[in-house]
């Protein structure tokens, strides 16, 4: 799974057109809560398409909205734990360090273990697509 997550980043260095990346401050960056996309562009080896990065933060035991993505969706936890709850493939718990892969339009909704969770989102999309699409329970 981190060769992917390398992969990813890989691919973020070949893009045309950066965006601005966040600096740190002298006390280290941290984003504020909820999904804060850090990067998105066209890779040059998939025209058509847009990589996005996003660094999600929630606080511990949050629930977010029930949804699913045209394509896959590369999770990366970095602090906290993640519950993982996909339909079809169950639940599970994720913690600092490991990584997940919910499968294109796996309906699923984003919980936050008892500490918060801070994970690194790495999705490819049709250029134009929509990054999410809400499902109503």
């Amino acid at each position: 799974m981190r060769t992917i997550f390398l992969a990813a980043m890989a691919l973020t260095a070949c893009s045309q057109e950066q965006a601005p990346v966040p600096q740190p401050e002298a006390s280290g960056y941290r984003p504020p809560i909820g999904s804060n996309e850090i990067f998105r562009g066209e890779p040059g080896a998939a025209p058509g398409h847009e990589l996005i990065v996003t660094d999600l933060l929630l606080g511990p035991d949050a629930v977010g909205a029930t949804h699913y993505h045209p394509w896959e969706e590369y999770l990366y936890v970095i602090e906290g734990s993640a519950k993982v709850d996909v339909a079809d493939l169950g639940e599970g718990t994720l913690v600092a360090g490991q990584s997940f892969i919910i499968p294109a339009q796996a309906v699923h909704t984003p919980r936050a273990g008892p500490d918060g969770v801070r994970a690194i989102i790495i999705r490819v999309h049709n250029e134009g697509e929509p990054t999410m699409v809400p499902v109503d329970q």
